[in-house]
């Protein structure tokens, strides 16, 4: 492997292409960013860990270690100019941590491209002349327990009673409205929740058990939906599309795709604090029940999240930053996308909560009460409170082509990281970039195709929890540790010295050499401490199913100390001397400009060596012109760099 990972040349680096402007690598990491988990993941993590108090530990979480590492990985990534796999020439026996990276990409890139097809599958569903979920349909529905709930904007107390029997008695003002059938046939109930019991709302049984056809366990599998899978295949062809030309097309789409959501979130945030019992719902949001902060689980749903939603750790941030200007502001394009991604998962969480907010009201219940906790809130609680604006099928329509757009900006860098870092690898896959994009988009469907079978959602759960979750944590850590404490913290701070024009400050040199390795390792060791087999709401995955995704999270996992052994065993001399040559950067590891590796010697040397080791300044003759090629240090030599940056 380690053969044709190598530093691109100048005609590679043209070849391997850049960005058009600024714009395009800016919005193309506030799309990375802000994708579907802000407005789908983020708010249920809130709703299921205390509204509040989900907040607090979020924003800590991201203050000590999403931000830094959000830095950190834009600036190595940039300073390279290579994606993920070549970028640890750095720290060779850390090589396995790109590996493990491009293997989440991978996983999540499968799954994640199935949530978009629900999305497009909800958008199809929405030009009817009626939302499918408005009502209850035989064809689809359990008639004994479906429901609708009041879904009448400004309506007034009193409802008209057309069956024989109220389910409840009450009186009028305390009424919400009961559809049952497709025929509009209306029940009057009052605001007990008791009420509701053993009943389920039409935009629930839509989701379950039409639009998933949601079997009773991963062991029932069943057919493949072939709505799903069309709308599935769709998803893909949007998404090789954009990625024709790799940057070049998708840098393109990011003006639309990234901004776009805005406009619709702000347009659901303006028309949801309208509605009657927003307000608490929000409170719900931003106040904190202080005793649940005492709950590490909080804390570790919060990292998770931190994760998930700025992509650190899955090498789609290295590889958009390997494509930018030696020279660009970086560090000023990770403080804007960084805030734009929490602002957003805060707007969010606010559109989300004023829905639920004003659902609670209805129904006179706690908000805790409304809907089931879960990937659900985004599928059915939306749907539903849709329902309660003018026009529901236009609202639809647009909110469900932005969940399409948010995902798809997060689609291109994690199907893009994948094929960038193996056309670094090999770079002929760079003179076949269309095929090899079709081909590898086409094993993603297959694979895919799992995942929306009548038992699809489990195993999507399963690549969620196990290959996207558990494993992007573990490799954080690895890679935070391996770049301050083996590459080194100041070596790092002197390259970034060197890129642009000054030191990172103590904020960034704390949280990179403490607070960031240590909280994410507390965090992990806790979550395997106090491991339970996974649930999906109130189904219990079995043991094989449970194994399954750890040979999941294994298969990026094992990457790390696998390709470690690997690059120890490739040196030459005894055990000690192997393991230190692998602690050392490779030959050809710097600047992504070329122009500037003379320059780049010459600030190195002017370190401390017992600070910043580097074997190629020790060894390289300075005098000799620039343009000459240079000697590679000698095995002896490399050892005896090693050993001194050990002492």
């Amino acid at each position: 492997m380690d053969a044709a990972i190598r530093r691109p040349s100048l005609a590679a680096v043209a070849e391997r292409g850049s960005w058009g402007s600024r714009w395009e690598f800016l919005l193309s990491c506030v799309g990375l960013s802000v994708g579907i988990g802000n407005v789908w993941r983020f708010p249920y993590l809130a709703y299921q860990n205390g509204g509040g108090a989900f907040l607090i530990p979020y924003l800590i979480m991201m203050a000590l270690a999403g931000k830094p590492m959000y830095f950190l990985e834009l600036a190595m990534g940039q300073f390279g100019g290579v994606g993920p796999l070549a970028m640890w020439n750095c720290c060779p026996i850390a090589k396995g941590v790109g590996c493990a990276m491009v293997t989440v990409s991978l996983v999540v890139c499968i799954y994640y491209n199935v949530i978009m097809s629900y999305t497009v599958y909800y958008m199809v569903a929405s030009f009817a002349s009626e939302v499918p979920w408005s009502k209850c349909d035989p064809a689809w529905a359990d008639m004994a327990t479906c429901y609708v709930r009041n879904t009448e904007v400004g309506v007034g107390s009193a409802w008209s009673t057309h069956r024989n029997e109220a389910i409840a008695k009450g009186t009028s003002k305390d009424c919400v409205c009961l559809r049952q059938g497709t025929n509009g046939t209306n029940t009057t109930t009052g605001r007990n929740p008791n009420e509701t019991a053993g009943k389920e709302t039409a935009s629930l049984q839509y989701w379950e058990r039409h639009v998933l056809h949601l079997s009773d366990g991963i062991e029932n599998m069943g057919p493949v939906k072939g709505d799903l899978a069309a709308c599935l295949l769709f998803s893909w062809c949007i998404v090789v599309m954009c990625l024709v030309k790799g940057i070049k097309t998708s840098g393109k789409v990011v003006y639309f795709a990234a901004t776009f959501p805005y406009v619709i979130l702000f347009t659901l945030l303006i028309t949801g604090l309208c509605q009657e019992g927003a307000w608490s719902g929000v409170a719900y949001f931003l106040m904190p029940t202080w005793n649940k902060l005492l709950d590490i689980q909080v804390w570790q749903a919060a990292a998770g999240q931190m994760f998930f939603s700025l992509s650190v750790s899955m090498g789609g941030l290295i590889m958009y930053s390997s494509y930018n200007d030696f020279r660009n502001n970086v560090y000023r394009d990770a403080l804007v996308v960084s805030v734009m991604d929490t602002l957003t998962s805060i707007i969010s969480g606010t559109v989300t909560f004023s829905i639920l907010g004003a659902m609670a009201h209805d129904l006179g219940v706690p908000i805790q009460e409304v809907v089931k906790e879960g990937p659900g809130l985004a599928f059915v609680a939306y749907p539903e409170a849709l329902l309660r604006l003018p026009f529901p099928q236009l609202w639809a329509v647009l909110f469900f082509l932005m969940l399409f757009v948010l995902g798809l900006d997060s689609e291109f860098a994690l199907l893009e990281n994948v094929l960038t870092s193996i056309s670094d690898e090999f770079t002929v896959l760079r003179t076949h970039k269309l095929m090899f994009c079709i081909g590898t988009a086409l094993f993603c469907y297959v694979v895919g195709l799992s995942c929306i079978t009548h038992g699809g959602n489990y195993v999507l759960t399963l690549m969620d929890v196990y290959g996207g979750g558990i494993a992007v944590l573990f490799i954080a850590i690895v890679e935070c540790c391996s770049l301050v404490w083996i590459y080194g913290l100041n070596r790092l701070c002197g390259d970034l010295e060197f890129m642009l024009g000054y030191k990172p400050g103590f904020y960034w040199r704390i949280t990179w050499g403490f607070f960031a390795p240590i909280i994410l390792s507390v965090i992990f060791i806790y979550s395997l401490v106090d491991y339970k087999p996974l649930k999906y709401e109130d189904y219990d995955y079995p043991d094989w199913a449970d194994a399954l995704g750890w040979m999941l999270a294994l298969a990026s996992m094992i990457q790390i100390p696998f390709w470690a052994v690997v690059q120890v065993a490739r040196q030459k001399g005894t055990l000690k001397e192997k393991l230190l040559q692998s602690l050392v950067p490779n030959d050809d590891w710097g600047p992504s400009d070329l122009s500037l590796t003379a320059e780049y010697r010459a600030h190195l040397k002017n370190n401390s060596p017992t600070t910043i080791p580097l074997h190629s300044v020790v060894h390289h003759n300075d005098n000799a012109p620039p343009t000459q090629p240079k000697e590679p240090p000698s095995e002896t030599a490399k050892l005896a760099d090693a050993q001194a940056c050990q002492a």
